[in-house]
Order: C-alpha cells, then sequence, then structure tokens
C-alpha cells in the first residue's frame, strides 16, 4: 500500500522541497516507500530483537539520519549512512520505520 504521491518510486517530478513538507505533516513510513534522494531520519526499527541489533551494527537506529539513494519496485534500497553506502532488501527496508529529516547533511 502506498501512502502518498511523494512517496512512490516512480515519483521523479518531486524536488527536494516534497520531503520537507513531508516531515511537517509528521508521516511516519517504510523505509522502501520513501522517495529516494531524500534526507531521512530512522524513527524505528520493527521486527525481531535480532534484526535490530543487526540494524544497530551496521549504524541503522533509532534517531540515525541517512539518505535513501535507490529504492522501491521491489529492488533492494542502497541508503548512504556517515560516510558509507548500504544495501538494505525489500524485507528489511520494510521494517526500518522513517520520517524525513530536517537537517541538511548527512
Amino acid at each position: 500500500m502506498r501512502l502518498s504521491k511523494w512517496w512512490k518510486c516512480s515519483c521523479d517530478e518531486m524536488g527536494d522541497s516534497q520531503c520537507t513538507s513531508v516531515n511537517h505533516r509528521g508521516w511516519i513510513v517504510p523505509l522502501d516507500q520513501a522517495r529516494p534522494g531524500c534526507r531521512l531520519k530512522v524513527q524505528k526499527v520493527a521486527g525481531s530483537r535480532h534484526l535490530c541489533g543487526r540494524m544497530a551494527a551496521m549504524g541503522i537506529y533509532p534517531g540515525v539520519e541517512l539518505e535513501l539513494l535507490c529504492a522501491g519496485c521491489d529492488s533492494p534500497c542502497l541508503v548512504r549512512l556517515k560516510g558509507g553506502t548500504l544495501s538494505l532488501g525489500k524485507g528489511v527496508s520494510e521494517m526500518i520505520l522513517v520520517t524525513a529529516s530536517s537537517s541538511p547533511d548527512v
């Protein structure tokens, strides 16, 4: 289920201002439904204790900011996080809940 036109993977016509406007609405969406190119803030890692620990070991935990490079359409999500790039499978990226970040830097 897609929540909004701003979060569809095929939505290339929106600019960075759309990422910011989503933040003001307080929407929380799974990482795989977020718009590529947006700076995001992790709100929650849903899932088992094992998954949460694995994500934390990779640097993904609540409060962390990242940039979504590529996502959606049943492909892996690529995220830039603290100078590195991670590839997350669809199942994992569905468990990471994010909002748009108000910070200009990741």
